[in-house]
């Protein structure tokens, strides 16, 4: 059980410490305790649609899907940030995903999107385990989906951050998801698949 246990905080940590400044822009912007729980909401689930799809994936015993689909996910967060700097100008004192389901929506997929290295140690780490080393696992999860989300939240509201966010954020939120999108689609080869197929 504490080899689990271990293994468990170890990749959770190894595949989502990304997310953790994503975490921290989205709580700079949001306003309200919906939207925090919105947050919330959408991070539980994200990792809780790419947990479904790495079990399934390695109930079958071989990857559902190539890396380089996978990859093309990459175009969800740089269609946000396309969106989000087309309209900071309009909306420059609203979040990202404006209203509570918005932000839902849009946490949901940029967890999605980001998660091309979750889904490659997942499929084959859960493969290797029996019912109690799972169930225990999922609730090692949730525990660090929490703890990530209230350290996104405390730093995003330490006042030399809050300032810094609040001055570029309208400027930093659409630059780090067009950053993550094309990191995305370059790590799970997808530019090079699409010029291959291009050159066909």
């Amino acid at each position: 059980m504490q080899s689990v246990l271990l293994s468990a905080i170890v990749v959770f940590v190894s595949t989502s410490i990304d997310d953790l400044v994503l975490l921290i822009l989205f709580h700079s912007q949001a306003r309200t305790r919906a939207q925090r729980l919105s947050i919330l909401a959408g991070q539980i689930g994200g990792i809780g649609i790419l947990v479904g799809i790495s079990l399934l994936g390695s109930y079958l015993a071989s990857r559902m899907l190539e890396g380089w689909v996978i990859g093309l996910l990459g175009f969800i967060p740089i269609a946000l940030g396309i969106k989000a700097m087309m309209g900071k100008d309009e909306e420059k004192n609203e979040s990202v995903g404006e209203g509570r389901k918005g932000l839902l929506a849009t946490v949901t997929l940029v967890t999605i999107a980001s998660g091309g290295d979750n889904l490659g140690i997942y499929i084959p780490w859960f493969a290797t385990f029996d019912e109690s080393s799972l169930l225990i696992t999922m609730l090692v999860f949730l525990v660090l989906i929490l703890l990530f989300w209230a350290l996104g939240y405390l730093l995003a509201n330490q006042s030399h951050i809050k300032n810094l966010l609040s001055r570029f954020s309208a400027v930093l939120v659409p630059v780090v998801f067009l950053l993550l999108g094309l990191v995305i689609l370059s790590e799970n080869g997808t530019f090079a698949k699409l010029a291959s197929l291009s050159g066909q």
